[in-house]
């Protein structure tokens, strides 16, 4: 009796010379597909196999990016501070120091544009240099979360932030503070921006854990 997968019935070999090989997948990688797909394969082979695994990179893809979307739309819930002095009721635990440098170019002609608008007394911040430093700053900062974060830090204090040019006109954004991790960071912020400040956290653990499942770590999770 010939030996068949119980997904597709196709017959499972090792191939011969007028055959190509259709081997069953393992146990870990059926495991793996039924566990994205939210499905209940019985069996799985090279013949009915590939798509579904391919498919389920795709998935774990897609949520890593819903959810970095998230957290760069949300960046500003992170605490920062910009006092590097804490009551002493708060138990704190340093991290470490971590910077992010940023250049943003110009041009001449948003240099010319830039300068008749400051003549004229109307900064626009969505064209020109100021627009592109606002976008500087918005980078610099997800720098400094995305650092303080790997490091198991909640909070950034003593924030400090220098602007300046390079020699062909272009703007530098230099941000730096002190990755800390408070356990009594209710006592620093209001209970509903702690709350977001949560569920931030829990989307960067939940990209961590995703980019762990696409590196092949998950299937290591269903061979234990």
């Amino acid at each position: 009796m010939n030996d068949v997968c119980l997904n597709c019935n196709a017959t499972i070999t090792p191939g011969s010379t007028f055959k190509l090989p259709n081997p069953r997948k393992s146990p870990e990688t059926v495991a793996y597909v039924n566990f994205i797909h939210e499905a209940n394969y019985p069996d799985l082979c090279e013949k009915c196999g590939p798509g579904l695994i391919q498919d389920a990179y795709i998935i774990i893809d897609r949520k890593i990016s819903e959810q970095l979307e998230m957290i760069q739309a949300r960046i500003v819930d992170y605490p920062m501070f910009t006092m590097s002095w804490l009551p002493a009721s708060i138990d704190v635990r340093f991290k470490g120091m971590i910077t992010a440098n940023v250049t943003v170019g110009t041009g001449f002609f948003s240099e010319f544009s830039q300068g008749f608008s400051d003549f004229t007394g109307a900064v626009n911040v969505k064209s020109g240099m100021s627009h592109k430093v606002n976008k500087g700053e918005a980078a610099a900062r997800s720098i400094l979360v995305e650092k303080a974060m790997a490091l198991g830090a909640n909070c950034i204090i003593g924030v400090d932030i220098d602007y300046g040019t390079t020699a062909n006109n272009a703007a530098t954004i230099n941000m730096q503070g002190t990755a800390a991790l408070v356990s009594n960071l209710e006592a620093l912020v209001h209970i509903d921006e702690l709350a977001k400040a949560h569920e931030l956290q829990q989307a960067y653990d939940r990209v961590a854990e995703l980019r762990r499942w696409s590196a092949g770590q998950i299937l290591a999770t269903f061979a234990a």
